[in-house]
């Protein structure tokens, strides 16, 4: 397959994850189409992806991915890919003012076709697949490369492929690896609101859950939810029998875990450990006032040119500029140096933006 896929001026790419499914999710399929061939991988049996990861490193081959942050992400996080010449159908849909940028919904308007969503939460952890969601994961990347042919020649009509290809080539460079899972109260919706000693015992309990979690291999809000968490950790109860007084404690949850959650009450009151406040990054008032005064003049101009505003400035684009804050068109022009298009195009707007904000 690789010998094949080196041989292609450009391969269609796509994932399937097991997040809902699995306590640390991973890359369960991964599929690459070709205009004579769909190719899908199991990575479970497969000791070194390396040959893999040199046709995504490959600058003469375009991968083309459709929404690719997550894909990319996993990637990156489970086999230390690294990606050059990427181009994202659903960046070049944004730019064309598409009116529904997702996938399905732009091969039923371009080709007549009706992509089946019926696996989109299914477990790809699980083995063997059946033979629906392996067509289901075949239809991800097999028309791919068709529609980013047809996507590229209205992008030339309107004078902003470049643009797409810079913003494609940015997702690839700025996109993270994924994190794996982590234990992070501050994850937990509505712990930011609690008080002191609700949110120590909240550390408690959302400890038990990511204990249980690991052992049955499910993701934690499996195990229960993050409003169970909040109102045990708020109520503070002493008895088993006040847990069913709580909304959203049902009586399968209290018959599961029930004890454990008495126990690990009575834990936390023997020995209350306080958290510590959370970091908190705060961007400066300069830095913010810039990244407004961005996001006001990319929606303007957005509107003037019919396209949405990230069409013209991606977030990442508005905090980078924001963040350096260039007191030159020179040193505006560094700071834009891998968007030449861009800077080219609005370059001069920008800087004109900055300079009324410094008078």
């Amino acid at each position: 397959m690789v010998a094949e896929l080196k041989n292609q001026p450009s391969i269609a790419v796509d994932t399937e994850s097991n997040s809902l499914h699995s306590y640390q999710e991973q890359v369960c399929l991964i599929q690459i189409s070709i205009p004579r061939a769909d190719y899908l991988i199991d990575p479970f049996p497969i000791q070194d992806m390396s040959p893999l990861g040199e046709v995504f490193a490959d600058p003469s081959i375009q991968k083309v991915f459709h929404a690719g942050d997550y894909d990319l992400a996993t990637l990156k996080r489970d086999f230390g890919f690294e990606f050059t010449n990427i181009f994202d159908t659903m960046l070049a849909a944004t730019a064309l003012a598409e009116p529904a940028i997702g996938l399905a919904a732009l091969l039923e308007k371009y080709y007549d076709l009706h992509l089946v969503k019926k696996y989109q939460r299914a477990d790809w952890g699980k083995r063997p697949l059946d033979p629906e969601m392996i067509s289901y994961a075949q239809g991800d990347s097999h028309y791919l490369l068709q529609l980013r042919d047809l996507l590229v020649d209205r992008l030339r009509a309107v004078n902003r492929l470049a643009h797409v290809l810079e913003d494609s080539a940015a997702l690839a460079r700025i996109t993270l690896p994924m994190k794996d899972h982590e234990e992070d109260i501050w994850k937990v919706k509505g712990s930011q609101d609690l008080k002191p000693t609700a949110l120590s015992l909240l550390k408690e309990l959302n400890h038990l859950r990511e204990m249980i979690a690991e052992q049955k291999d499910v993701p934690p809000f499996k195990v229960f939810s993050d409003k169970v968490l909040i109102e045990i950790a708020t109520t503070q109860p002493h008895y088993m029998e006040e847990l069913s007084l709580l909304p959203s404690l049902n009586p399968g949850i209290i018959r599961r875990y029930g004890k454990q959650l008495m126990q690990a009450i009575k834990d936390w009151r023997e020995n209350p450990v306080p958290v510590k406040p959370r970091k908190n990054h705060r961007l400066s008032d300069r830095e913010l006032k810039m990244r407004e005064k961005l996001g006001e003049w990319r929606k303007e101009v957005g509107e003037k040119e019919g396209v949405p505003s990230n069409a013209i400035l991606s977030r990442d684009l508005v905090e980078l500029i924001a963040h350096y804050d260039p007191q030159s068109d020179e040193e505006l022009a560094d700071v834009m140096r891998d968007y030449p298009h861009h800077y080219e195009e609005y370059g001069p707007q920008i800087f004109e933006l900055i300079k009324r904000k410094n008078q």
